[in-house]
């Protein structure tokens, strides 16, 4: 049995999870509300570095962690859940954060910012986490939903797995999300 779960996700590591996640809709705005120019292709690049150095940290720590073997029951594979994650990214594309004059339009700003933060509310305090896009494009995660000790779960992995009962090498992360251990 797992026992209790590593508090490896803890508040701080699912922010840092959160801004990796959030960053390309960042470098949308900024593309969408500025002129592009050398100074915008170094913020972007920096806003790159800053979520991407920290994310990589974070899984080279969960890597650390000793694996236990485990039969879980392999329910259904949730890789398309991203798109439902995408989704996120839409309503902010439509609103406009700048005039004509490039000039911050503050009633929409603030909206902007108020929009993120109930998203934050929520990426911090659900599974929404596990769905990120870029840890499917950049990390090679799919996610499953699987079932261990009669408990759902979500499970990252970097294999490919059939919807059937398995013992894999697994890490519990948080009360709803186990990691596979990588060969």
């Amino acid at each position: 049995m797992l026992g209790k779960c590593v508090k490896m996700l803890s508040f701080v590591s699912k922010t840092i999870l959160f801004y990796f996640a959030y960053l390309p809709l960042a470098a949308l705005l900024l593309v969408q509300n500025l002129d592009i120019n050398i100074k915008l292709l170094a913020y972007l690049i920096i806003l790159f570095l800053s979520s991407y150095i920290p994310t990589r940290l974070l899984f080279k720590e969960i890597a650390s962690i000793a694996p236990r073997v485990e039969e879980i029951n392999i329910i259904s594979e949730k890789n398309s859940e991203t798109l439902s994650f995408i989704v996120t990214y839409i309503i902010p594309l439509c609103v406009p954060l700048t005039n004509s004059n490039n000039d911050i339009n503050l009633n929409n700003f603030i909206s902007l910012i108020i929009l993120f933060l109930i998203i934050y509310y929520l990426y911090i305090e659900t599974s929404l986490f596990c769905i990120n896009p870029l840890l499917k494009i950049l990390f090679k995660y799919n996610v499953y939903e699987v079932e261990l000790h009669s408990e759902k779960y979500f499970l990252l992995s970097k294999r490919v797995h059939s919807n059937r009962k398995k013992s894999i090498r697994i890490k519990k992360l948080s009360n709803n999300l186990l990691i596979e251990e990588d060969e």
